[in-house]
């Protein structure tokens, strides 16, 4: 009778085993690679880490080589910290019309270790936890508060990239950190490898944002 019980443990964790959400990126053969091309010609490359962040990264790539981030602003540009981009508004209030959920540690996702060091590139986010859209910032500084609170994706490949990354960091700004002159992003665009990477899992905005303020009238 004790044998059988054993064996029927035995079965019982093996099911749970196979019943557990395996990340099919993590065996992938190369990781995608993201180029982000200024108008005036220069490129930042980023290797992207979807074992890290996978969600993150589909909708990164899905954004990105569907034209969305063509022709947008870096509208925030902070001396040795960051510089910010991916909002169809220009100006920090933009979305894609959807949120993200948040694929960080505060936020129950344990998988994520990437830390903001210089270079990492991780996406932007309102107050609440899965607020992320489209945009992102990347570090020119390396500041490993954010981790645990940031979903970091990628990071910088080479340092011809990082020395654009510190040329725009070292533009003039006003006192909203705007840049005197426009940066402009041409596109960015993101090689796979062959990989399909589909659309990214997304959260209704409505509902979040109304699910927000009905805690602010609460309180």
């Amino acid at each position: 009778m004790k044998r059988l019980t054993w064996l029927l443990l035995a079965a019982a964790l093996l099911l749970a085993g196979c019943g557990a959400k395996k990340n099919p990126y993590e065996e992938i053969e190369q990781n995608p690679v993201a180029t982000i091309t200024l108008t005036d010609g220069r490129e930042m490359r980023f290797e992207l880490y979807p074992q890290q962040a996978p969600n993150t990264v589909v909708n990164f790539i899905s954004l990105a080589n569907g034209g969305e981030y063509d022709n947008l602003q870096i509208y925030r540009v902070v001396s040795n910290v960051l510089i910010q981009s991916g909002d169809p508004a220009n100006d920090g209030t933009g979305d894609p019309g959807y949120y993200i959920r948040g694929e960080f540690s505060e936020n129950g996702f344990s998988d994520n270790t990437l830390s903001h060091m210089r270079g990492t590139i991780s996406m932007a986010r309102k107050s609440d936890y899965d607020t992320g859209g489209s945009q992102f910032f990347i570090m020119e500084g390396s500041y490993p508060e954010y981790d645990g609170y940031y979903a970091a994706f990628g990071r910088i490949m080479d340092e011809q990239s990082l020395a654009v990354l510190d040329d725009i960091g070292s533009r003039p700004v006003d006192g909203n950190y705007k840049p005197l002159e426009r940066i402009t992003i041409q596109r960015i665009r993101v090689e796979t490898y062959g990989v399909d990477y589909g659309d990214p899992a997304t959260l209704d905005k409505d509902v979040i944002d109304k699910r927000k303020e009905d805690r602010k009238r609460r309180n």
